[in-house]
C-alpha cells in the first residue's frame, strides 16, 4: 500500500499559486456588479429667481436610480396631504409622493449619471492566510448598501433593491 505525504508547506505554497486565479474570479464579479449597479441621478433646478425654496435646496442632490430624492415639504402639502416634513419624490412632478404642492408648475429635471453607484466597487488585493485565499469586492460609498437591498420611507413608500452584488456573484458563479 502506497501512501502519499505532502511535503510541509504544500498546501501553502499552492495556495500562493491559486491566489491570482481567486483574484480574477474576484475581478470577474467586479466587473459584472459595475454593469448591473444603478445609476445615480440627480436634481436639477432651472436656477432662476421662480425656484421655489424647497426645490433651491434640493438643487445637486443625488441619489441611486432606485431611491427617491428627499425634497422639504411644502406648508400646504403637510396641512392638506398629510406628508410629513420631507416629501420622497422618484424624480421632479413625481405623483407618488402623494405632494401637491410641490408639483404644481416644477420646472426642475433629473440629469442621470451612469457610473453613479459603479464607480464606488472595486477588488481588494487577494489575502492568503496559511492554506486559505481570500479575495473581496467591496462597494464603499453613499447610498451603496440602500441601492443593493432598497428602502422603505415615511407612508409605506418603497424604493425596491437592485440586487447588483448578489446578482454579478450568482452570475459569476454560474458561469464557472
Amino acid at each position: 500500500m502506497a501512501k502519499f505525504r505532502p511535503a510541509p508547506g504544500l498546501e501553502q505554497r499552492l495556495a500562493q499559486m491559486i491566489a491570482p486565479h481567486v483574484h480574477e474570479v474576484a475581478r470577474s464579479v467586479e466587473r459584472e456588479a459595475k454593469r448591473l449597479a444603478p445609476p445615480t441621478k440627480r436634481w436639477i433646478t432651472v436656477a432662476d429667481d421662480r425656484v421655489r425654496p424647497t426645490h433651491a435646496a434640493a438643487h445637486g442632490q443625488e441619489k441611486p436610480d432606485n431611491l427617491r430624492f428627499e425634497i422639504n415639504s411644502m406648508d400646504w402639502d403637510r396641512r392638506h396631504r398629510g406628508v410629513g416634513p420631507l416629501t420622497y419624490m422618484k424624480a421632479p412632478r413625481d405623483e407618488s409622493s402623494r405632494a401637491v404642492a410641490n408639483l404644481k408648475n416644477c420646472r426642475c429635471t433629473v440629469h442621470s449619471i451612469p457610473d453613479g453607484i459603479a464607480r464606488n466597487i472595486q477588488t481588494l488585493a487577494p489575502v492568503v492566510t496559511g492554506s486559505t485565499v481570500t479575495a473581496k469586492v467591496v462597494a464603499q460609498g453613499q447610498w451603496v448598501v440602500e441601492a443593493e437591498v432598497g428602502t422603505v420611507y415615511p407612508g409605506n413608500l418603497e424604493a425596491a433593491g437592485v440586487f447588483y452584488m448578489a446578482r454579478a456573484a450568482a452570475a459569476v458563479a454560474a458561469r464557472r
